[in-house]
């Protein structure tokens, strides 16, 4: 048959043209409303024998299928005949789906709050003494099972890192400053900056401390790089606040890992966050932090946030500070902080800290910035921070805010993100995970309502249903690390292990790929599109949200070839990895540390001395950061090309334990 998409012309359903590719549309048949939608790059519809002929997905709970290779069923229907059409299709199927989804959404709400109590508000009203309770609310936040090694000196107020030599040793950010080790008033140090739950949040709101008091609260996980840089950072103006006896400006931590449902509640799905609360009457004030919002927040984060939540960087709290009511905030008290002084800064790590076993490292041409630990990394450590970050993903990552605000309820997009990532999950995650059969019962709850939410009644997806949804396969990923994966973390944050993740899921799908297997991964395309999907709507770091999105709009790294090869998605993720390392370091001004990977000491085939590594486009963000008048970076000056025929195999010896085993 001979497809002849300009035929369709007149129909309004095709542009002309021939042998054109259409796919995700929606069709809606004529004598019931029923709605199919086309395959990905499918066909256009064609003639043949009087009649218009398209191709559409068939249901997958419609059909007795295993997932031994559960590429999507086509059929083809029959659209129009003789001038009758049976099929029509239906630009605003989606926009129906989310819009009803929605609607069903609100029975999803959860109960008002009952109003707090005379006690809680003696207890954090304004005025109050908050040294006891901030503490313990800190050593909650600290209780948090993954707030242990590192991570554990970034989990509360007054950050436990400063009585830690070790981490000072290789960052000198995270090293004790002059007034902390001279401020002798006990309340300062502890108070500097609160602890805050829910209860405490809350309570301030309902007491009226926001009508007195001008807080600023950091809302952060501990596991966060981001938000581990902006620790120290914060902690020295919010003292030297306090020592300069501003009692009305007051920062607050709130730390989601254990306070989910009121970051949930509030909208703080990104960290780090700074969120402005004031509710008293000083005009000067509100027209500071509506003049903060205005100059910091650009039309994209203007959707993606609350309105008083501004991204957590350090920088932008001095456009508040500025322009606050220096008799409440004088400037003196702050102004020097905001100074940056020439070269590296205290987040550039320790070269020769890095390398205690391995001195001779520090001088690798590629890589010098990772530290020698990474020679011990099997790819069986490297599948442990996988699992550990599947973990938060389904319990953490993965939270609700409606089309309509409603935090208790998916929106239809949100559905749809979640329900190609467990296919994703399902095709590319290796055997040795042995949680699959618990990704595909969630995938059929899931398809369930995808499906429901595609008829005339529609369907929802509440916030405490997913965590029934989740309660079995969490159980299993609990289970399963117990059991296969008591390795040592080979990651202080979660990025590391999302990454980790990314590069074990391409891998799989390689090898799978290679050797022809029965279970086929997910089609490149289909990965890269499930990824986006799922940054788009969960990922939790909101830097690497935004970057990501941009870097992926833009094709960046090869992306267009990634779609069509998983030997190219390999490299793909490789480049974007490696561009935002050295870029971070070109942030930082860390001049002597060159975070391109692999290190040439652990694959020296792996890069090339070349003349041409300035015009590689991975440097090009590095390259574009470099301060003005700062030395170059490492990383741009000691020339090098990688031969990524050898990076390809690295990578799959370090994310394939089959390939592993090969070498």
């Amino acid at each position: 048959m001979h497809r002849l998409c300009h035929s369709l012309l007149s129909f309004g359903w095709v542009l002309a043209g021939s042998e054109e590719l259409c796919g995700s549309r929606w069709w809606r048949r004529a004598h019931d409303g029923l709605r199919l939608q086309e395959p990905w790059s499918a066909p256009c519809p064609w003639e043949a024998g009087g009649s218009v002929w398209g191709n559409v997905r068939v249901p997958a709970e419609s059909v007795e299928r295993s997932w031994g290779g559960d590429e999507d069923i086509i059929i083809t229907i029959e659209l129009e005949r003789s001038g009758h059409r049976f099929y029509d299709l239906d630009p605003l199927a989606e926009t129906t789906f989310a819009q009803l989804f929605a609607t069903n959404g609100a029975r999803c709400a959860a109960p008002r709050r009952a109003a707090l109590g005379a006690a809680a508000c003696s207890r954090f009203g304004a005025g109050a003494d908050l040294s006891g309770v901030s503490d313990m609310i800190g050593n909650k936040f600290c209780e948090h099972p993954e707030a242990k090694d590192a991570r554990a000196l970034f989990c509360r107020y007054p950050p436990r890192f400063y009585a830690h030599a070790g981490i000072c040793r290789q960052y000198a950010q995270f090293c004790p400053f002059e007034e902390l080790k001279s401020e002798t008033n006990p309340s300062h140090i502890d108070l500097a900056v609160v602890n805050v739950d829910a209860e405490m949040f809350y309570a301030l709101e309902e007491c009226g401390a926001f009508k007195s008091e001008f807080w600023i609260f950091k809302v952060f996980v501990h596991w966060c790089p981001h938000c581990q840089q902006l620790m120290p950072l914060l902690y020295r103006l919010a003292l030297r606040l306090r020592q300069a006896k501003v009692a009305f400006l007051r920062f607050g931590a709130v730390n989601c890992a254990t306070e989910h449902a009121l970051c949930s509640e509030q909208g703080w799905l990104g960290h780090p966050l700074l969120v402005a609360k004031y509710l008293g009457p000083d005009q000067a004030v509100h027209g500071a932090i509506e003049h903060w919002i205005d100059v910091v927040k650009d039309a994209q984060l203007r959707q993606m946030l609350p309105r008083y939540a501004l991204p957590g960087e350090f920088p932008v709290l001095k456009l508040l500070l500025e322009h606050l009511p220096t008799n409440l905030v004088p400037t003196v008290a702050w102004a020097d902080l905001f100074e940056a002084p020439p070269g590296p800064s205290g987040a550039c790590p320790n070269v020769t800290a890095l390398h205690p076993e391995h001195p001779t490292s520090m001088e690798d041409f590629v890589g010098n910035g990772w530290h020698d630990v990474e020679r011990n990394f099997t790819v069986r450590r490297r599948m442990t921070d996988a699992l550990i970050m599947l973990r938060h993903i389904f319990q953490e990552w993965i939270a609700p805010v409606g089309d309509d605000g409603n935090v208790e309820a998916f929106s239809y997009r949100q559905l749809i993100d979640i329900e190609a990532w467990v296919a994703l999950l399902i095709r590319n995650l290796p055997e040795a995970f042995a949680i699959q059969s618990f990704l595909r019962e969630l995938h059929r709850a899931l398809m369930i309502r995808v499906r429901a939410a595609q008829t005339k009644e529609g369907s929802s997806l509440c916030a405490n249903e997913w965590k029934s949804l989740t309660s079995n396969l969490l159980a299993s990923i609990n289970d399963v690390g117990q059991k296969h994966f008591a390795f040592p973390s080979a990651c202080a944050s979660d990025t590391c292990r999302m990454w980790s993740l990314l590069h074990i899921l391409a891998s799989e799908g390689l090898r799978k790929e290679r050797m022809g297997l029965e279970s086929r991964p997910a089609q490149p395309h289909a990965m890269l599109s499930a990824l986006r999907g799922f940054i788009d709507h969960f990922f939790k770091c909101h830097y690497c949200r935004r970057h990501f999105l941009r870097q992926y709009e833009e094709g960046s790294y090869g992306r267009q070839l990634a779609e069509e090869s998983y030997e190219e998605l390999v490299l793909y993720l490789w480049r974007f990895h490696t561009a935002v390392s050295t870029r971070v370091s070109a942030l930082h001004s860390c001049v002597d540390s060159d975070r391109r990977w692999p290190p040439s000491s652990l694959c020296p085939s792996c890069w090339q001395p070349s003349d041409q590594s300035a015009l590689w486009e991975v440097l090009s963000e590095a390259k574009a950061k470099t301060k003005e008048g700062q030395p170059t970076l490492r990383a741009l000056e000691m020339s090098a090309m990688p031969n990524e025929a050898e990076i390809l195999k690295f990578l799959e010896s370090s994310f394939s334990e089959q390939m592993e085993l090969q070498t």
